[in-house]
């Protein structure tokens, strides 16, 4: 996986009289923002790398932008999105929609449609279920004091993320095989000697972690299986 995958946008808007908005004159403007990520900043899961999408307005003359943005493949946060902005050459908006893009692409915005990342944890109680991902993330401060994250595979995950857990909080981690069984997960970097996964169909296993001040989780009492 690229870390900065390569996103080519083309913009082919027209004015109210068919010229398309933007030309080597007059140049029309890109805006693009990220969206989502409440207080942590995004960057590539298990780096310190921060997103980046360069020049506030880009200049658009027309032609075909070759922008490098990080596709949500590899930001963290989960949820993160792009915000991308058209402005005539006066900088007033035309139009602003969210977007978003995994791996190496080439995106026509007058032919794609807009997208909203769906992360949506639900949390009951100290219990918080987690949507399935590939890359799950796990934040710990969506609650103050004991936090139960609630995942089924139905899938691998490939690699996680547990964000802001604070010194002191116990996290607990119960993750259920689907009735396929046999699914992997890998355990987020900063969570320390973790068990391993029932792969039985069905199954559920829970281990509690205690967190300490530099962000990392360490075991709380034996892992269980059921």
């Amino acid at each position: 996986m690229p870390l900065t995958p390569q996103i080519n946008l083309t913009i082919t808007l027209d004015d109210l009289s068919g010229n398309q908005i933007g030309s080597s004159n007059i140049p029309a403007f890109v805006r693009v923002a990220l969206c989502n990520y409440g207080t942590f900043l995004p960057r590539v899961a298990g780096t310190t790398m921060i997103a980046r999408v360069g020049p506030y307005d880009i200049p658009y003359p027309g032609a075909p932008l070759a922008l490098a943005l990080w596709g949500n493949d590899v930001i963290t946060p989960a949820g993160t999105y792009y915000t991308i902005s058209i402005l005539d050459a006066q900088k007033n908006v035309l139009q602003t929609a969210a977007y978003v893009f995994n791996g190496t692409i080439s995106a026509d915005l007058s032919t794609i449609s807009p997208t909203f990342p769906a992360y949506s944890p639900t949390i009951i109680g100290d219990e918080v279920f987690i949507p399935f991902s590939a890359t799950p993330q796990f934040t710990c401060n969506l609650l103050s004091d004991l936090i139960l994250f609630n995942l089924v595979l139905t899938g691998n995950v490939t690699s996680s993320t547990c964000l802001a857990p604070q010194a002191g909080q116990i996290v607990v981690f119960q993750i259920q095989q689907d009735a396929t069984g046999g699914r992997s997960f890998t355990w987020p970097t900063n969570v320390k000697n973790p068990g391993i996964i029932n792969p039985a169909a069905n199954s559920t296993t829970v281990q509690a972690f205690i967190a300490d001040a530099t962000g990392n989780l360490f075991p709380l009492g034996p892992q269980t299986w059921n």
